[in-house]
């Protein structure tokens, strides 16, 4: 809260939803509210984030819409300013920022470089296929995001998703063609933390990922931008690909017969293969092309052998 109140910028809402929190939150939230007209607190049953996510947008009033998680921070005073701006003098309906990655007591790990091609998009109106392919690739984040609240319109977070709900709002956001823009500016303070939802072994969180293979394929044949079809596609089969690389983790390996049949993953890999191919010109692993047991079995042996090279590197 302190990161946004401390914005350059002045003219602006802050909705703060506790979703049913059952420690001193919510009395917290109403304490802070106080402090600032600008504040309006909602207290509602808990829904997961998708439903407090959708009840924000439900009852906004602003022009626009970007989200920030209950353990994350901005780090620029000046990003509202900075991302308005922008949508404003482009007449734009969506921007999007970069982040950095901070630890349980916000102090800055490694967090990557911005790739050089990524600087040159700045200046530039893009589509939403250049905004997936080229910007977001595959960081999904919906925290990175200003919104037109009128380009959401009457789209929502799927409050049955628990796990990955940024990357099925994408899909269906960016399926139609909307005006984007990029600034590359790290302004979002990312907080991991050990007990994380993506580090803690759950069977829904696997559906969850193995479903977005599904969302793509639909979304692929809807889109207004048909340059999205081919990347939507591929998006989807590689879906399979990454998550079965998770079933292969230390996570879950131990339970490979029990996901196997409640995950229905001989059927699911037989129907992305099919999807292979309607893709052309493009070579996808070995792993699609076999069954899910052996496919996990060549991400164990791959993981194994990295194991002992780093070893062997190690010893030298």
């Amino acid at each position: 809260m302190k990161s946004v109140l401390m914005q350059s910028i002045k003219d602006f809402e802050i909705l703060l939803i506790d979703d049913g929190s059952k420690d001193s939150s919510g009395k917290l939230c109403d304490e802070i509210a106080s402090t600032d007209s600008r504040i309006r607190v909602y207290h509602k049953p808990n829904g997961g984030l998708s439903s407090a996510r959708n009840y924000g947008i439900d009852r906004a009033l602003g022009e626009y819409i970007i989200f920030l998680d209950s353990d994350d921070f901005w780090i620029d005073k000046d990003i509202l300013f900075l991302l308005v701006k922008k949508a404003e003098s482009q007449n734009l309906d969506v921007v999007r920022g970069e982040f950095v990655n901070v630890d349980a007591k916000g102090k800055q790990l490694y967090t990557p470089d911005l790739p050089e091609e990524n600087l040159n998009l700045k200046n530039q109106i893009l589509s939403s296929y250049e905004m997936m392919k080229f910007v977001i690739n595959g960081r999904f984040f919906s925290w990175l995001f200003m919104f037109r609240k009128s380009a959401i319109g009457c789209l929502r977070f799927d409050e049955n998703r628990k796990f990955q709900e940024d990357i099925d709002f994408a899909i269906k956001f960016f399926s139609k063609n909307y005006r984007c823009g990029y600034l590359p500016i790290q302004f979002y303070a990312y907080r991991q933390r050990e007990n994380s939802i993506i580090s803690t072994p759950r069977i829904s969180n696997l559906a969850n990922s193995f479903a977005l293979c599904n969302v793509f394929y639909e979304y692929a044949y809807k889109v207004e931008d048909k340059r999205l079809t081919s990347y939507y596609l591929y998006r989807g089969i590689m879906m399979y690909y990454w998550t079965l690389e998770t079933v292969a983790s230390d996570l879950y390996i131990d339970r490979y017969e029990e996901l196997e049949k409640n995950l229905s993953l001989v059927a699911l890999r037989k129907k992305v293969y099919n999807w292979t191919k309607e893709v052309s010109k493009v070579h996808f692993p070995i792993h699609l092309y076999i069954s899910p047991y052996w496919g996990v079995c060549l991400f164990r042996l791959r993981w194994w052998g990295g194991k002992i090279l780093r070893a062997f590197k190690i010893k030298k």
